[in-house]
């Protein structure tokens, strides 16, 4: 069940434009708990500056909200689009492979919550919480 899952989520994220740029790879969908990882190998575009390896903010943000709307629709069987999106950046981020953990607070009739943290060198350096639209 898990394996149906988790090959879902891969060809859901396949579906996106935005996603072909960043290039996240769903690996792992807990079949109880819904709960997902999702991978985001570093490249140079995704840099804060010219000069400097850290991550820009934005991709953070991008990274926790699929990672969240995945859990979501992981959960729900359909896509969920975004209603909110919070973000706390808790330290500055190196260039290296991020790893999002998502999963869902709660999933409702027309809303459904979820949290995600994001590791860099198993280190927490950010995490956010997205409010979505269940269909």
């Amino acid at each position: 069940m898990a394996d149906d899952r988790l090959d879902r989520l891969r060809a859901e994220m396949a579906r996106s434009p935005f996603h072909a740029f960043l290039k996240p790879e769903a690996t792992a969908v807990d079949a109880e708990t819904g709960a997902v990882t999702v991978l985001l190998p570093f490249r140079l575009e995704f840099r804060r500056a010219y000069d400097v390896d850290d991550y820009h903010g934005g991709i953070l943000a991008a990274l926790i909200d699929l990672t969240a709307h995945a859990a979501v629709a992981v959960q729900s069987g359909d896509m969920a689009p975004t209603i909110d999106l919070r973000v706390d950046y808790l330290r500055p981020v190196p260039g290296v492979t991020l790893m999002a953990k998502g999963r869902v607070l709660r999933l409702g009739r027309s809303i459904a919550r979820a949290d995600v943290e994001v590791f860099a060198a198993e280190k927490l350096v950010a995490a956010g919480r997205g409010t979505f639209q269940v269909r």
